[in-house]
Formats: structure tokens, sequence, C-alpha cells
């Protein structure tokens, strides 16, 4: 597939251009110099043709461009084009169009306005999209011509969205340049480092999975969630939240808080599949303890609405084929369900575990909730027995009954009381 890199001096419109490509994952255009800090990426689909195009950072010099270039060769991408964006062609922009000459790479002159003649040379590219009175429109139906769309049909299906979630400084974007094994998102201790959502592919198990890395989520009584930038960032990861075949939601170690509550509860009302990564547990010394804390801080705050997959991991030292693995296993996952389902069936339950009650109380289900932790299945029952009454063949029984309700022939659980 082609791969079109708008580039250009600061300022000069390039997510605007972006934007008018993109109909849904549109970058911030912002007339602030240095709005966009990522490499931005866009699959452009239709019937008809397909191509990538990606949004760049601008830069002032040839010297703040080679640093850019050598972030795109990183990438490692096939049949890769440049569209360069100017209002006015310099100097500059001369000595950055004759290096991308030199090096045969397609080249294409755009601009908004026009540019007289005389300030270019025509050679250098191999196209040029200056002239007319529309030059997005021309721009657009001559990459539609050329990249008449392959049979990318299988590709497709088997293609599967996960999005990285969470609130700021997390490290969603080490997470993320983790799995891509390569830096595509900035890293920095300072809040709303990522603006943009940063995409990008790879292939695991014959399964192309795009990640994606959002914005740090911003608690809605905070003055910051109406500012420009965190306004739009906050629109881009709800647009990724809603279209993910996975959600992970990343949590800090070190900050246990209410607000990992509530996300924890927002996400899984939406109804789709999601985990929780626990990052930094690298910085936790008594590991075993604080897990046993953590998960009764988390059953003792919330009523889950859904299965939760809870995973502690460290995003700078876990190995990225362990985060894959926890990733691949959640995507094809059997045990996961919904809190308001399991609740549905406690009333037979309860009917077929009085049978075998004798001389005691009635053993009596109220709730039950289902999670993962570190690839270990459980059911929490909360009942009216204490723990130490209730008798082995009693476990054995009601094990039996969710097997057959909940069709888990072959998987592993644990009951906890």
């Amino acid at each position: 597939m082609n791969n079109y890199f708008i580039i250009g001096k600061v300022n000069e419109g390039k997510s605007y251009l972006f934007n008018l490509f993109s109909k849904t994952h549109k970058t911030i255009s912002n007339p602030k110099a240095n709005t966009t800090i990522d490499i931005i990426r866009k699959n452009i689909l239709s019937e008809n043709f397909s191509y990538n195009i990606y949004d760049t950072p601008g830069f002032l010099k040839l010297i703040d461009f080679n640093i850019l270039f050598e972030k795109i060769l990183k990438l490692s991408l096939d049949n890769i084009s440049f569209i360069y964006l100017t209002s006015c062609f310099t100097n500059e922009d001369l000595k950055i169009c004759k290096q991308l000459h030199s090096k045969k790479f397609k080249l294409f002159l755009f601009s908004f306005k026009k540019i007289d003649d005389d300030h270019y040379i025509s050679n250098l590219f191999d196209k040029i999209f200056i002239n007319n009175s529309d030059n997005f429109s021309s721009l657009k139906k001559y990459l539609s011509n050329i990249n008449k769309k392959e049979n990318l049909l299988k590709e497709t299906l088997n293609k599967k969205t996960i999005t990285i979630f969470g609130k700021e400084n997390t490290g969603k974007s080490t997470l993320f340049n983790k799995i891509m094994n390569m830096s595509l998102s900035k890293i920095s201790p300072n809040l709303h480092t990522t603006r943009d959502s940063v995409n990008w592919d790879i292939k695991h198990k014959n399964i192309t999975l795009e990640f994606i890395d959002t914005a740090g989520f911003i608690r809605s009584r905070s003055n910051r969630k109406n500012f420009d930038f965190e306004k739009l960032s906050i629109e881009q990861s709800e647009h990724f939240i809603k279209k993910s075949s996975l959600i992970i939601l990343l949590l800090d170690a070190n900050s246990e808080s209410r607000l990992d509550l509530s996300l924890i509860g927002s996400l899984s009302k939406r109804n789709k599949p999601f985990l929780v990564l626990v990052n930094k547990i690298d910085l936790i010394e008594n590991k075993s303890l604080y897990q046993k804390k953590f998960l009764k801080y988390l059953s003792s705050n919330h009523n889950f609405y859904s299965s939760l997959n809870i995973y502690f991991i460290s995003a700078l030292h876990s190995s990225k084929s362990k985060i894959l693995q926890i990733i691949f296993d959640q995507l094809n996952n059997k045990f996961f369900f919904k809190t308001s389902y399991l609740n549905k069936i406690i009333k037979s339950v309860n009917g077929e575990l009085g049978k075998i009650q004798k001389n005691s109380k009635d053993f009596k289900i109220y709730f039950m909730t289902a999670f993962t932790v570190n690839q270990k299945n459980y059911f929490k029952i909360s009942c009216n027995f204490s723990k130490k009454n209730i008798k082995p063949h009693l476990k054995s029984y009601l094990s039996k009954i969710l097997i057959r309700e909940l069709k888990l022939k072959g998987i592993n659980f644990n009951l906890i009381f």
C-alpha cells in the first residue's frame, strides 16, 4: 500500500490538509506552532482505492527536517511518497526538496495558494498541485486514480482495533512504543504530552492488530477539560473507544484512586471487551502483597458491571511478547460475562443448591461476579455462609452448575466466597 507523508514548515496547514482527507480521525489543527508532535496515520479507503496518509510535525530548517526524516525511515514502510506543503517556496524548502529528490522519493508539491513558477524548480516534483482553483480536489482525485485497491478483504476481516486508554502519565505511550518496538509516541513526564491519538498496525499470529495510543483522561471537574487541545483530544479518544475491538485501561500501580474505579465502571457499561493493565508494578517492593490489597480494594469498592480481566505489568520491563500474549488471549477470551447476566441465573442456581442442603440454613447466593487476574479465572460469590461453613461438596456442585449454565467445559476457574 502506498504511504503519503504530508510535510512542510510549521503552520503551513499540514493538519488542515490531513483533516480534509480524514473525515473521522481528525488531528488537532491550530494556528499555534508545533501543535502536531507525533506522526499520525489514516487509511483512506473506498470501494475503488486504498492508501495511507500521514500528518507530521512541522520543521523550521533542514536540520529539523532530518530528525523527522530519520523517524519516518525507522517506520520501515514501503512505497513512501512526500506531499510538500508550502505557501511560499523558500531556499530552505529548496534544500529539503532537493534532498528528497536525490534519494529517489516521489515528491508532490502542494499549496492552498498560488505560487509563482519562478519560486520553485518543477523538475524536483513528480506532480504539482498549486495553480488550480481547488488544489485539494485535484490532489485527492489524483491519489484515488493511482491507488486502485487490491484485494484487502481478508486482511480487513482479520483486523482488530485495540485502544489504550487511561489517566495522564500512566505509561500509555511507553506501552504503545513497547508493542510497536519503536518510538512512535512522544514520552514525557509532563501532562498531556500525547495530544493526537497515534495509531499503528502490527501482525500477530496472522491477525492485523491496530493499536491506538490516546490522550490521557482528564477529570470531568477539571477546567482543563474545556481547553482547546484537551477538548479535541478527548473527542478523538472517544471516537476510537467506540470503534475498538478491545479497550486496554492502563492504571498506575503507584496511584490507586476513586477515579480508577469510575473509569472501570464507565468502560464496563459500554458492552465492549476490555482489560485492566496495572502498570509500573516494577516500582512496587512487595508485589504479592500489593496485588492482594489491590484486588481487595477493587472488590470492596465496586460492583462489577462485567467481567474484569486484570494483569500486573511493567511497560518498561515486561517483554513485548508477554504483553501481546495477554492482549491476544483477551481477544479470544471465553471467560467474559456481564454481571447482569450472571445474576439472572442466581435464582435457578439457588434452587438447585437448596436440594443438597441438609440440617443447615439454606445456602443462598446474593451476588456473583467474574474476573481474571494474571490469567487465573475466578467467580466471586457473595452469599449468606461464612467461608469456613462452605463444604467441599458444595463448591464442587456449584462449579458443575456454572460449567453447565455458562458453557465452561474445559475452562479452569476458582470460586471465592
